[in-house]
């Protein structure tokens, strides 16, 4: 009858793994420690954007719209000082190693860029665009104007609420008719595990309307964190790597004859947007 094998006649990678649960490997209690204290530290965070924002809507946007109510337009003016607002905030993560933030031209996204389309991986891509881009208008979820915290600010910032399509696509095209940029998501909701959802055609219908810029934002995280549906907490066990890849604008008169009816014009300008997102995101772009 064979004998079991020895301590010493395992095979190596049985012994390294039983060690390995054990947390004698060498690294391993660091590794662990490392892995507190990135959750420590985005608690921290969390706990900062709260804070920040409570200090926004009580002291700051009241005191910028005293300031600014005679020299320029005040949603503008609290547009700008979010967007300083959530720079600072993305410069304290990187600088507390939370994740690496890597950029590829958003110096276009200036004011007056026009409409700003962009897949929507994560729960942190609406503060990376808003913190690279001076002005910004945005899509409001209607929670956010019941909250008593952020009504003040997304109220002074002059955001559009989500409450109704016509409504929203009107007061889109408006705003870029004035030279102001907007943000949207054609996906609607934050990107499933792997790829992409079925874009909406609201932003193909926006851009038609306005004649505006399309500037495309490709957005990226690996490893894969901050889904829909996953708690903050649970996070990678190495730091988070964002990508923010800013390509060449484009006017929807690029893309689709302007004679064709507008419901075949959205149809066709979204299936160019979708193929465009597909091809970034799949050559590892996102």
């Amino acid at each position: 009858m064979a004998l079991s094998p020895t301590h010493e006649q395992r095979p190596n990678h049985i012994l390294e793994a039983g060690l390995h649960r054990a947390g004698h490997l060498p690294g391993g209690p660091e590794r662990r420690l490392e892995h507190l204290i990135r959750r420590l530290g985005t608690a921290f965070l969390f706990a900062a954007f709260g804070i920040g924002g409570v200090f926004l809507a009580t002291v700051m946007v009241p005191a910028s719209r005293w300031l600014h109510s005679r020299r320029e337009d005040p949603t503008v003016a609290a547009q700008r000082l979010i967007h300083r607002s959530l720079a600072w905030y993305v410069r304290l993560a990187t600088a507390l190693r939370l994740f690496r933030l890597t950029e590829t031209g958003t110096e276009r996204l200036r004011p007056g860029a026009g409409l700003i389309v962009a897949n929507h991986p994560t729960l942190l891509d609406v503060v990376f665009l808003i913190a690279r881009a001076p002005q910004a208008d945005c899509i409001v979820k209607h929670e956010a104007w019941r909250n008593p915290f952020l009504r003040p600010i997304v109220a002074s910032a002059g955001y559009i609420p989500n409450d109704d399509g016509e409504a929203l696509l009107r007061a889109c095209v408006d705003r870029l008719r004035a030279g102001r940029s907007v943000i949207l998501f054609p996906e609607g909701s934050r990107s499933p595990e792997q790829g992409l959802r079925r874009f909406q055609r609201g932003a193909a219908r926006v851009a038609l309307a306005s004649g505006c810029a399309i500037t495309p934002v490709v957005i990226g995280c690996e490893p894969p964190a901050l889904k829909k549906g996953q708690p903050w907490w649970r996070i990678p066990n190495r730091r988070l790597e964002f990508s923010l890849a800013v390509g060449q604008p484009f006017h929807a008169r690029d893309i689709v004859d302007e004679s064709l009816p507008a419901a075949v014009a959205a149809r066709k300008l979204t299936a160019h947007l979708r193929g465009y997102f597909e091809a970034e995101v799949g050559h590892g772009h996102a």
